[in-house]
């Protein structure tokens, strides 16, 4: 999200974390796009758990659908963004 940071990497890691890059990036427009999250760092950790969740899950929906997957994780993301809410003055 526009931001740099220097990180220390081997010169064969670099597709592989600029790849990283790219993905964090995204989801976290995507999150802030989507949702009432404003922090940088908010944004992040929801970026963090929600691909975390996936390595865990390991793609695999538990059968639902996907209508049903989106719900739930919208509720996860409401759920989130109430827990982080009082919060919020602290950053103003």
């Amino acid at each position: 999200m526009d931001r740099p940071y220097r990180l220390a990497f081997e010169p064969d890691e670099k597709p592989l974390l600029l790849e990283c890059v790219g993905l964090v990036d995204t989801r976290m427009r995507q999150i802030k796009q989507n949702s009432r999250l404003t922090g940088t760092d908010r944004i992040a950790v929801m970026v963090a758990l929600t691909l975390a969740r996936e390595l865990l899950v390991g793609g695999q929906s538990g059968g639902l659908s996907e209508p049903e997957l989106k719900a739930r994780l919208q509720s996860l993301i409401d759920l989130t963004e109430d827990a982080l809410a009082p919060q919020e003055k602290l950053f103003d």
